[in-house]
């Protein structure tokens, strides 16, 4: 039956048997009840009738639509966290914790902070709905203090109305988005925090483009808190993942080590001892001595070609038949596989056919040396990878926001790395600029003509 057949049946029924009832009252009563009376009555019924009808089909209206309302909510937090369990890049993962809780509870602005080990700051921050060059102007991520630091001190879920009336509020840095309202959950795992996670700015589902103001309620806490408990999940899966492919990489490079140990190494410990043996009985056969030498360099370039294959057997295979933008992106991969950073890439008319191969590889390992260092030395959450053509060069520049290099480091290095990138830019026949940054970090701009 439809809702409006029944509808109508709720106030027809009672009309009808009323009316009923006051014809029997009629006929065995003997005219008791006059024509207006029982008029009166009946229209008071069906006026009752229908007020009452209304009143039961709104509830039964408002009802079902929470019922939907709440079954669209737990199908999409279903297919969110099957989402994130089919991913096991730790970095995609973490990226899509915070734009999946966005869509959920919908918001205008998302973040994740990554906990560190010690449980007091923010090792990574990661964003959404800012874009990258909002981030770059903003500057250095949070830590960790204020508001934000209340789920790390407390533990607790956190719903403000408005930021700005928070004791703990203080203030918001230049080009950062102005935000009223804000949702905060921790996300837990084996009873310890590792991440918060934050919504601010609520919008209307059906007026996205409405800047009104609408509160975080406690039934969007609930949601986020149960889209937390599946992230946790994700995150330990991906975690997992990452820690077999670091013990994998591990036992192949002690299996490459047993056997250049037991090889090559040997090998070279058998020239000495031939040359030894030379050197004791070169004043005595001079002609068979130098036979040895002959046969010790033989041996030796026997050994060099070895050690040659076992380092080729051994390097990251990111380059062999990578044009430059595969190369790019698996840098980029690699670099958000082993840390907590956000690695934004950015090319733009950039046709890889342009270089050849071998001006390609050096390329390459100019950013990866890049890359290395800000892994190693920067401690930065952020990194932007940019590739474009521009006045007939290609420019490759890398930012990070991070510790910036010092000055003396860049004029006198310790290392072999920025020389090695240096050398490499002269091969090349390009420019390379390593400079500390204003808003914190370091830039790599690298500069090589198209030929």
């Amino acid at each position: 039956m439809s809702k409006r057949f029944l509808r109508w049946m709720t106030i027809v029924l009672p009309v009808v048997f009323f009316g009923v009832i006051l014809t029997i009252s009629e006929v065995f009563f003997l005219g008791g009840i006059t024509t207006a009376e029982v008029l009166f009555t009946l229209t008071l019924v069906a006026v009752g009738a229908i007020l009452f009808s209304n009143w039961v089909f709104n509830l039964l209206i408002q009802r079902e639509n929470e019922i939907q309302r709440r079954a669209n909510q737990l199908e999409a937090l279903n297919k969110a966290a099957l989402s994130l369990i089919t991913e096991l890049d730790l970095g995609v993962v973490l990226q899509k914790v915070v734009d999946l809780s966005r869509e959920l509870v919908t918001s205008r602005y998302g973040a994740l902070g990554v906990v560190s080990e010690d449980g007091d700051r923010f090792e990574q921050f990661i964003t959404s709905g800012i874009s990258a060059e909002q981030r770059r102007a903003i500057g250095f991520s949070p830590v960790g203090k204020g508001i934000l630091g209340l789920l790390i001190k407390e533990g607790n879920p956190i719903i403000l109305n408005d930021i700005r009336e928070h004791e703990s509020h203080s203030g918001f840095p230049e080009y950062h988005p102005v935000m009223k309202s804000l949702l905060g959950v921790p996300i837990k795992t084996k009873g310890k925090v590792i991440g918060n996670l934050y919504l601010a700015e609520k919008i209307n589902p059906h007026k996205k483009d409405d800047v009104g103001y609408i509160p975080f309620t406690e039934e969007d806490q609930m949601i986020l808190e149960m889209f937390a408990t599946q992230a946790a999940i994700a995150i330990d899966n991906a975690k997992l993942y990452r820690q077999i492919q670091q013990l994998a990489i591990l036992e192949e490079r002690q299996r490459f080590g047993m056997d250049l140990h037991d090889g090559v190494i040997q090998s070279i410990y058998a020239v000495g001892l031939m040359l030894e043996d030379i050197q004791r009985r070169m004043d005595e056969d001079l002609e068979s001595s130098k036979e040895g030498i002959s046969n010790a360099i033989r041996s030796l370039n026997t050994a060099i070609n070895d050690i040659r294959n076992y380092i080729l057997e051994l390097r990251p295979q990111h380059f062999q038949g990578r044009n430059i933008l595969q190369g790019i992106e698996e840098l980029a991969r690699a670099l958000r596989a082993n840390t907590f950073m956000n690695v934004h890439v950015d090319i733009k008319n950039v046709d890889p056919r342009i270089l050849n191969p071998e001006r390609t590889v050096e390329i390459l390992h100019i950013a990866q040396e890049a890359l290395s260092n800000v892994q190693k030395h920067a401690y930065a959450s952020d990194v932007d990878i940019i590739l474009l053509i521009e006045d007939e060069k290609l420019r490759l520049t890398i930012l990070d926001n991070g510790i910036s290099i010092m000055p003396e480091a860049i004029e006198n290095p310790n290392g072999n790395g920025l020389i090695n990138m240096r050398e490499r830019t002269t091969t090349l026949g390009g420019d390379i600029e390593i400079t500390p940054r204003d808003v914190g970090g370091t830039q790599v701009s690298l500069t090589v003509p198209i030929q």
